[in-house]
């Protein structure tokens, strides 16, 4: 037998002794509760790590049962009384369940999914349920008399904001901000199952929070509940039995969300939009509107840029001009060289535009002032003419050069699921036969500038399963000005940055996926340029004399990659996954993008142990690519 043969063990959930295939039958027997011992028939899963792989099948059963056999199984080991979670290991609102109204919220249309044991607590009005002093996860059947009474403080708020007598966390109240609901200080809402609100005392419905899908959008991103669009679905199907564990095709509809993050300049923004273009919808007329506002202002950025540079270029022409004409004085000569116009001199036209360009720029009211500014100023400049003019439509070339998603840059998402044309020949996951049931992804980029102060907006971001830090190779070379003002290295600052994300509270379980990103400029630069400009590289040293174009360029990344590497391994004791990206070029983003969904694949069968013992050596092999 090989290796994976002898390493694939099951555990029994009550006392952890494992089982090879050859005498897991015998010590289990017909498993009429499940992956249990024999002697430990009857008895509560009381570890909270096995509790989690209730109802999770493994490969091992699925070579030592038949199909049926194991979905019979599997369905005992999630149902099953003994299985089930006790009376007094649930605490709601206080005060712990009794038999009768533990069985009345597990077998409630909408229960509180894989109920662990623990303290939570239970808004009766409106469904809202979680954890005890942390914010809601979920919504249940509202009107369950179950627990004992909602206190103030018991999602352990401090906003002075009070819905249905509780009050709320400041994640909650950004949600309520941005749904446009009145919340100052003080201020006590009734909220409903249905959504509907209204301020205590008043009696008078002021709106519903889940029929706007922005709501519910923002929600989403703040990982808070919505109302599930099942629950009625379920109602025919409210047995004490089915509502004790989430159906598997609910299961597989659960979306993962990928937090995509990168210095200004690393590529981030052109890998969302491939992925749009790839996966999503494209873009729509409001979209390609945004982004043809935002390539326009981004033009007259460019050449703010070019005329503070000709200024100093023209100051220093004309200050060579002053001194010739010194000289020329000096030897007796007359002439008016101090007022002859320098290579870098504008028209008076020109020059207006400039200074006009130049001021606004300096204020920062660029964005006010266009599109006027397209209208008035666009026919002095050529090459803008039809970039500035109202007919001008961005194509798919235009939308991946330009710089950024919108003219805001803040958050962008995208929802999207990927076909099950496999990058592993040899994959471990069954291969779903309805389309219905591919998992499902939400994309979210964050812009670095999103980033300042603090990080803050990180916490709002839980859940996410996996970072997707994207880093420029070719700028190893570059200066990047800070949020202090100082110059630094920019590839010194994409390590800092990621350093810092990676180190955040809220990701401190979260897998991380490395995109090393151009490639292609960096092959041709690293020969032009050394690595060792970087002094974070300055230890580079080929082994190699004599090196082709290509083998120094693939040399310097995989030194990159273990930089990374090594300076992950003493923050994290995860593995961080590298990838080589071009994101210009839409196969290398799709490519990414499935490499990544194995690598979350691979991640769940280590944590649900569907290897038995396999190590982690073996979960977490080398997957970075040089494709």
């Amino acid at each position: 037998m090989g290796i994976l043969g002898d390493q694939r063990q099951e555990e029994c959930l009550v006392c952890g002794a494992r089982y090879c295939a050859g005498c897991v039958l015998r010590a289990m027997g017909s498993m009429p509760e499940g992956r249990k011992c024999v002697a430990c028939i009857g008895a509560p899963v009381a570890d909270p790590r096995r509790r989690a792989r209730l109802g999770k099948g493994s490969r091992l059963l699925a070579r030592v049962l038949a199909p049926a056999e194991l979905r019979q199984v599997m369905r005992a080991e999630r149902g099953c009384a003994a299985n089930q979670v006790r009376p007094d290991e649930v605490v709601v609102n206080g005060r712990g369940l009794s038999q009768g109204e533990l069985d009345l919220l597990l077998g409630c249309a909408v229960p509180p999914d894989r109920l662990a044991p623990g303290r939570y607590w239970y808004d009766k009005d409106s469904g809202l349920w979680g954890k005890e002093g942390e914010r809601p996860d979920r919504i249940v059947n509202s009107k369950l008399s179950v627990g004992g009474k909602l206190r103030a403080d018991a999602s352990n708020g401090s906003t002075q904001v009070f819905v249905n007598g509780r009050e709320i966390t400041k994640t909650e109240l950004r949600m309520l901000k941005l749904a446009n609901v009145q919340c100052p200080g003080n201020t006590h809402f009734w909220l409903y199952d249905d959504g509907s609100y209204e301020e205590e005392g008043q009696n008078i419905i002021k709106g519903n929070i889940w029929q706007k899908a922005s709501t519910r959008l923002i929600a989403n991103l703040f990982s808070l509940p919505i109302p599930p669009g099942y629950s009625h679905g379920l109602k025919g199907d409210a047995t004490g039995d089915s509502g004790r564990f989430v159906p598997d095709y609910l299961e597989q509809k659960s979306v993962h969300k990928l937090l995509l993050v990168g210095l200004e300049g690393s590529g981030s923004s052109t890998i969302f939009k491939q992925a749009k273009f790839l996966y999503g919808s494209k873009f729509s007329p409001g979209e390609l509107l945004d982004l043809k506002l935002m390539i326009q202002i981004n033009v007259y950025k460019y050449l703010s840029t070019l005329l503070e540079w000709r200024e100093c270029f023209e100051d220093q022409a004309m200050k060579e001009n002053r001194e010739l004409c010194t000289i020329d004085k000096a030897a007796g000569e007359t002439g008016v060289a101090q007022t002859r116009p320098s290579l870098f001199s504008l028209n008076q036209r020109l020059m207006q535009f400039a200074d006009w360009l130049l001021e606004i720029v300096a204020l920062g009211d660029l964005d006010a002032f266009f599109p006027a500014a397209t209208r008035e100023y666009a026919p002095i400049v050529q090459e803008v003419v039809e970039i500035s003019s109202n007919e001008y439509e961005p194509t798919e070339k235009d939308i991946l050069y330009a710089e950024g998603i919108n003219q805001w840059n803040g958050l962008s998402l995208l929802e999207f699921s990927l076909d099950e044309r496999y990058q592993f020949t040899d994959s471990y996951v069954d291969k779903p036969d309805d389309p219905s049931m591919l998992t499902k992804y939400q994309l979210i980029r964050i812009n670095s500038k999103g980033l300042n102060g603090g990080l803050r907006c990180l916490e709002m971001l839980q859940e996410v399963r996996a970072i997707i830090f994207c880093i420029s190779l070719a700028d190893y070379d570059q200066t990047w000005v800070q949020g202090s003002g100082e110059l630094s290295n920019k590839m010194i600052s994409s390590r800092d940055m990621f350093e810092d994300v990676i180190s955040h509270p809220s990701f401190e379980d979260t897998t991380c996926v490395l995109l090393l990103n151009k490639y292609d400029s960096f092959e041709a630069k690293v020969n032009r340029v050394p690595l060792t400009v970087c002094d974070w590289f300055a230890d580079f040293s080929p082994v190699k004399p004599h090196h082709t174009h290509q083998s120094l360029a693939s040399h310097a990344y995989y030194y990159i990659a273990l930089k990374f590497k090594d300076l992950y391994s003493r923050i994290s004791d995860r593995k961080l996954f590298v990838f080589q990206t071009k994101a210009l070029e839409r196969k290398t983003v799709d490519d990414a993008f499935r490499y990544i969904r194995e690598v979350l694949r691979w991640d769940d069968v280590k944590n649900s142990d569907a290897f038995g013992s396999v190590e982690d050596s073996l979960c977490s092999m080398d997957m970075s690519s040089s494709s």
